[in-house]
């Protein structure tokens, strides 16, 4: 009966809750093990959480319609087999015409990245920058999408409605331009 908003809080509770605290811990592992001792190790919050939500960046990353064109295109090629994490980033990749490698990080890195940001305001020029700079165990930066929108500072109304940027490199400084005033950043929408 709950709604998808209040469902989301729910996930986004136990997500905070149990798998990130494993990813944390001494027990860290990415969600592809490079090797494992037996398969009662695959049980984990990390495995189940953490890949539930790579799957849903999928989707955010792609958008709802070409998360479903990857899916048609993984079954088609895969119905009834056994297969991989990169069987699944092959055909979503496939079926968009995106290179997907960068994310394919994902798979093989421990613990929870963190994403921080600084902004500024050019009232004169009526342009926002957004640095957004992120963290993680991969020695690479990961393929982080980031949903925002900005509010008005006095408001609190939506200026620039939600929008996908993404994150591929340690910092990175993003651009909203012909703004009327100052800003508010609302970051991570859709988490």
């Amino acid at each position: 009966n709950d709604s998808v908003a209040v469902q989301r809080i729910k996930n986004v509770l136990v997500v905070r809750g149990s798998q990130f605290r494993e990813d944390a811990g001494p027990m860290s592992h990415p969600i592809r093990p490079d090797s494992y001792i037996a398969m009662d190790n695959f049980y984990t919050a990390t495995v189940y959480r953490k890949g539930a939500e790579i799957i849903r960046m999928y989707d955010t990353i792609l958008t709802s319609e070409g998360f479903r064109k990857g899916m048609d295109l993984y079954f088609k090629r895969h119905d009834g087999s056994a297969v991989t994490c990169d069987d699944f980033l092959a055909a979503m990749a496939d079926a968009n015409g995106v290179d997907l490698n960068q994310f394919s990080r994902w798979y093989s890195t421990s613990g929870t990245p963190t994403v921080t940001y600084a902004s500024e305001y050019d009232d004169k020029k009526g342009v926002f920058k957004l640095a957004l700079t992120q963290s993680s165990r991969s020695e690479d930066p990961l393929f982080i999408p980031v949903s925002v929108g900005l509010l008005d500072k006095e408001s609190g109304k939506e200026v620039v409605p939600t929008k996908t940027l993404y994150l591929k490199e340690s910092t990175q400084t993003f651009e909203f331009a012909n703004l009327q005033g100052q800003v508010i950043p609302s970051i991570l929408r859709n988490f």
